[in-house]
């Protein structure tokens, strides 16, 4: 029994002690590696954070500036200008309508973010075909989000290389704004890279901001389509510029604002922020507009981002 208790003995202090210090250093090598492993895990999804941030809110410029100049009529006598950047006017904001080019924009730059003002469809369009066989009262179109709910009922009629324009003054250059009734169906898609008619529509637009002429000379507000034109939504001014962000702890974000060019409609669309930025910047070409940005993360972290945008 003696023998068994002296072989069976506890640790020694010292063993104990060497134990405890192994357990440290283990312990510390240990705690070190998941520090370190968590601050690149937190960098790096800060980084891919800003990065998809980023990413998003150059998406949104890039769906405006595909709708740059589209649907715009031009006061230009000369053709040729109608399609040239040029600035929309002076002022800080008041322009005339239509502007001087359907491509016209105003950079006002400031530091640390320019204001950019343009003209753009932000809904819908379509092609008028023939009226229907069956139904010749009604005309086919191809329908592109056309819509006649109260606030979208404001479109330019497209003849050509002409918008239907106001015969009561003909010496002032004014695109007239139609309404359109008996549209079968509203915001309709039109994906398949076709034009073939995808809805019907009334053959007849109501002029809201002036008038035609009939055969006889008189003054008229109704308008009959012709096969080959094309319905265009009334474009919005749109307004890129940067303020602070009240849901944001009133850090600074780009900010877009859309004014319609149709009162009668008045599709108005408030200041809404589209990213958050530290630096917002443009520069014009004579083929388009360079976009240089700097996006801002939830913490922080900060991603440059350069786009150009052609037409």
């Amino acid at each position: 029994m003696k023998k068994f208790l002296r072989d069976n003995k506890g640790l020694t202090l010292a063993e104990i002690m060497v134990a405890i210090a192994v357990s440290i250093i283990v312990l510390g090598a240990i705690t070190s590696l998941y520090i370190t492993t968590d601050k690149v895990f937190k960098r790096t999804k800060d980084t891919s954070d800003v990065k998809e941030i980023a990413k998003g809110g150059m998406a949104q410029l890039e769906w405006l500036f595909q709708r740059w100049g589209a649907s715009t009529p031009c006061s230009n006598q000369d053709p040729s200008q109608c399609t040239s950047i040029t600035p929309c006017g002076s002022g800080g904001g008041t322009f005339p309508y239509p502007p001087p080019s359907s491509l016209c924009i105003t950079i006002n730059q400031n530091n640390p973010c320019d204001e950019i003002y343009f003209y753009a469809n932000l809904y819908g369009n379509g092609f008028v075909h023939l009226p229907t066989i069956e139904q010749p009262i009604l005309m086919n179109i191809k329908s592109c989000r056309l819509s006649t709910n109260q606030r979208q009922n404001c479109y330019h009629i497209k003849r050509g290389a002409k918008f239907i324009s106001d015969k009561q003054n003909p010496d002032i250059y004014k695109p007239l704004i139609f309404s359109i009734s008996g549209l079968s169906n509203n915001n309709l898609v039109c994906t398949d890279g076709t034009l073939e008619p995808n809805a019907t529509i009334s053959p007849t637009a109501t002029a809201l901001n002036g008038f035609l002429k009939d055969e006889n000379g008189n003054l008229i507000d109704s308008y009959n389509f012709e096969g080959g034109e094309i319905i265009m939504r009334v474009p919005h001014r749109i307004r890129l510029f940067c303020q602070q962000n009240s849901q944001d702890n009133n850090t600074l974000w780009l900010y877009m604002e859309a004014i319609d060019m149709a009162t009668d409609c008045n599709a108005y669309e408030p200041p809404q922020p589209l990213i958050p930025v530290d630096s917002f910047k443009a520069q014009l070409f004579s083929q388009g507009i360079r976009i240089d940005m700097e996006t801002r993360g939830s913490n922080g972290q900060k991603f440059p981002l350069t786009r150009f945008f052609g037409r």
